[in-house]
């Protein structure tokens, strides 16, 4: 809750009281209940998110032993959106969907189910490679159900992390408009929410990207509005947790400059996006400042630099388990 505030040293302060409380009782039937608090909340701000996966999987585990099936799946649903996001492999996160999935189902977890499932739409929409028409008309169908029943129930958050993902992917495979008008509706949707999805800071890390590959000159970035706010919560992010945000700044950063026509500083904070990204091991995210780069200095002439990165960016996307999207950067490279 705390988390929601950005109140990040309070949240931090109880939630190490509730793990001391838990270990000195040794009450092992709350783990499950403190565990997705703790690990799924204020501690995947402050430290590399990487590090809450363990104890994300203990409290599914020990929920499941203790029999408190609901908060196990809480546990297993955090693990899963945890791991897209620090860009785990994703076809090992495909596995580990289609385990709790089916669990999540047998358990009668419904509710849980259904919110795993715009993550589950973006990892097979991230490594599927196909223009098979069949193949895409069902996913196409799939998305269309998913939809109706977020708005058939009026599921806000189910909504509105559809949106999230959806402009994720959308962003990845380079379709511009189609992410803006995800971050429209999502935003629009917000206005009626008590409580929005931060992810860690991905959210306002995605929703810049995308303002920014929609303004094309100086003055549009300047009268997007948005970006002011954007820059001012991945500032506090980075103060809070450097681990996930630092790369995630300096790639917003360098994209700014790149707009600005400042070419130098541009050139410079792609590569601190670069090595920040590859020393806190988000892979997925290094890709990504790897194929910025590479448009930006296409943009400049520089072509011998330009194929090298989308080269970097290739290999990378093929690491983290993108063939869809590696199989797109080939196709629409201008070499």
């Amino acid at each position: 809750f705390l988390c929601e505030f950005q109140d990040f040293k309070g949240a931090e302060h109880i939630g190490r009281l509730a793990i001391g409380v838990l270990e000195n009782l040794k009450a092992k039937e709350y783990l499950s209940q403190v565990y997705i608090c703790t690990y799924g909340g204020v501690f995947g701000w402050i430290r590399n998110l990487k590090r809450n996966l363990e104890p994300l999987m203990l409290g599914y585990q020990i929920g499941m032993q203790t029999g408190d099936v609901q908060h196990a799946m809480f546990n297993a649903s955090s693990y899963i959106k945890i791991s897209f996001f620090v860009g785990l492999n994703l076809k090992e996160v495909e596995k580990t969907i289609e385990k709790f999935g089916k669990e999540m189902i047998e358990y009668n977890q419904t509710a849980v189910y259904r919110s795993m499932l715009p993550v589950k739409r973006a990892v097979l929409d991230l490594i599927l490679s196909t223009n098979d028409p069949a193949v895409l008309n069902r996913k196409n169908m799939e998305q269309k159900s998913l939809l109706k029943q977020a708005l058939d129930s009026n599921k806000m958050a189910l909504l509105s992390d559809m949106y999230i993902y959806g402009g994720v992917v959308a962003y990845i495979f380079c379709a511009f408009d189609l992410a803006l008008a995800l971050v429209k509706k999502r935003q629009e949707l917000e206005q009626s929410m008590s409580r929005t999805s931060l992810l860690y800071g991905a959210t306002a890390f995605y929703d810049g990207l995308i303002f920014l590959a929609k303004a094309h000159t100086p003055t549009e970035c300047e009268e997007i509005s948005e970006m002011s706010s954007i820059m001012s919560k991945m500032e506090r992010f980075v103060q809070i947790g450097k681990h996930n945000c630092e790369h995630k700044m300096f790639l917003l950063e360098a994209e700014i400059k790149g707009k600005m026509g400042d070419h130098d500083e541009a050139s410079r904070k792609y590569e601190m996006a670069i090595a920040a990204a590859e020393k806190s091991q988000f892979f997925h995210e290094q890709a990504i400042a790897y194929e910025r780069a590479a448009d930006f200095f296409l943009r400049i002439n520089e072509q011998k630099k330009a194929s090298h990165y989308y080269g970097k960016a290739h290999n990378l996307y093929l690491q983290w388990g993108a063939q869809g999207k590696a199989d797109h950067l080939c196709k629409n490279i201008p070499f």
